[in-house]
């Protein structure tokens, strides 16, 4: 889940990704491992769900299992990777809805569908947390609305940090400002960490932030200041993050959730499919994998089959463009 500096150069690499593709990967002892890719920077979500799983989808498959983060082009580069390797169940991707959903609503250069991928797991969802920098002149949602409105009267509004153009971060940033009527000052980072860091250290004043992990860490201990949820109830891990559906009759529509997904291009064998579907199942009725979810603030999905999960992202797709088309995204 980008359209820092530098864009253009990504969309030439993508280019030549399409069109040029990937060998298939080999394994010592006349094997071939899974790769899952990450289409995200080391320390995003994705990237530590995938490396938590790693282990028990191993141990499942009976082969190696290796996770290679492949960031660029709003995540764009790592999805076309998956789609040019051969179909075959041997290259999987993990996203959040940004990547396969969104980044082609966003971007030109894009030239994958989303249909073109299938889910074969679902970790869970999580929400987000309205995060200021410590030191922002508000202490709860109702004088933030007010300093917001005022800043942007003034000519200066508040500065928002996400992960992209067209990232689920960039998209719940520019609802909310369209539904309290104030402008937003837009800052594009490389993924979730360096956004977080720099809403801490006063660089920016407000984001999205995923609650779990680092973010969780910043709130709990002062150094990020949150005004309320995405969530329909105030989260487990931070049941004063009140939603801000019912902070604002303007908001009552505002409920967002993140999730991550494992998936293959469409074109895989059911019979592969499966497979990887078994073993993800079987990593995520681990106790440790369980545990160390909801400590991140998701809550484990029970295993789906695959009938179940395309319905389920069939429905993000229309959910996800519909919220692109409410916001006027516009491709670039």
């Amino acid at each position: 889940m980008n359209e820092q500096p530098g864009f253009r150069g990504r969309r030439t690499l993508l280019a030549t990704l399409a069109v040029g593709g990937f060998a298939p990967l080999a394994l010592a002892q006349g094997g071939r491992h899974v790769t899952i890719i990450v289409p995200q920077p080391a320390g995003n979500p994705g990237d530590v769900f995938a490396r938590r799983l790693q282990q028990q989808m191993q141990r499942e498959l009976g082969q190696t299992v290796i996770v290679e983060n492949q960031p660029g082009a709003g995540g764009a580069i790592g999805v076309q990777r998956v789609l040019n390797a051969p179909a075959d169940g041997l290259t999987a991707v993990m996203v959040s809805q940004t990547e396969p959903i969104l980044t082609p609503a966003a971007l030109l250069s894009v030239r994958y569908k989303p249909g073109q991928m299938r889910p074969v797991g679902l970790l869970g969802r999580a929400c987000y947390v309205l995060a200021g920098r410590p030191d922002l002149p508000a202490q709860k949602y109702s004088e933030l609305l007010a300093l917001a409105r005022a800043a942007d009267k003034a000519g200066k509004p508040l500065s928002f940090g996400h992960i992209g153009q067209g990232s689920m971060i960039h998209l719940m940033g520019a609802q909310w400002a369209q539904l309290s009527g104030v402008q937003l000052s837009h800052i594009p980072y490389r993924g979730v960490p360096p956004a977080v860091q720099d809403l801490a250290g006063g660089q920016i004043d407000l984001s999205f932030v995923p609650l779990g992990g680092l973010g969780l860490d910043l709130i709990t201990t002062g150094k990020l200041r949150a005004f309320g949820s995405t969530a329909e109830q105030a989260p487990a891990l931070l049941p004063n993050a009140a939603p801000l559906r019912n902070q604002d009759t303007a908001l009552r529509n505002f409920v967002h959730t993140a999730w991550g997904a494992l998936l293959v291009p469409r074109a895989v064998p059911d019979a592969a499919a499966k497979r990887l579907n078994a073993a993800f199942d079987a990593a995520m009725r681990d106790p440790e994998v369980q545990a160390f979810l909801r400590s991140q603030g998701t809550d484990p999905q029970s295993p789906l089959t695959l009938a179940e999960l395309d319905r389920f992202y069939q429905t993000e797709i229309q959910t996800h463009q519909a919220l692109a088309r409410a916001v006027g995204l516009v491709a670039e």
